[in-house]
């Protein structure tokens, strides 16, 4: 089983938010996934055995938006593959493309339970700096 990753959830209107920091670009990208998939599915109840490798490409030198795409592409890993997502390998990060392995297993609705259906990461309030601590990352969904 995965666990659970470290992050505040804040409110927004009528959508629902993240911060979060990691001491590294990797480990910000990665708290963000789980995080994300955390407030859809606890992640301790969810196992692997579903795996994959993703290259992800953004404009070049905006790591808005590399955060964007790839929690975008992991979402809709969820809906066109039915699964949920829990742990999150980012092998290699540039200013414009991200490695990674992820893994997860296929949605359970025995063992599952998705409360929380996010649509989408959006740009309102989006935040992904370096800082003498580390990285900070801030992401509104909608949901």
């Amino acid at each position: 089983m995965a666990v659970r990753p470290v992050y505040t959830e804040i409110d927004h209107t009528a959508d629902v938010g993240i911060e979060l920091t990691a001491p590294s670009l990797t480990a910000a990208l990665e708290t963000a996934a789980a995080a994300m998939f955390d407030m859809m599915c606890r992640l301790d109840l969810v196992e692997g055995g579903w795996r994959r490798t993703l290259t992800v490409e953004a404009r070049e030198g905006d790591r808005e938006n590399l955060l964007v795409r790839w929690l975008s592409e992991l979402l809709f890993i969820h809906h066109t593959e039915h699964v949920l997502l829990s742990r999150f390998e980012v092998a290699s990060v540039e200013r414009e493309r991200l490695v990674a392995v992820v893994e997860g297993e296929r949605i359970d609705p025995a063992r599952h339970r998705v409360g929380l259906e996010i649509k989408a990461p959006t740009y309102h309030g989006l935040l992904i700096a370096e800082t003498p601590d580390g990285w900070s990352v801030r992401v509104i969904f909608d949901t």
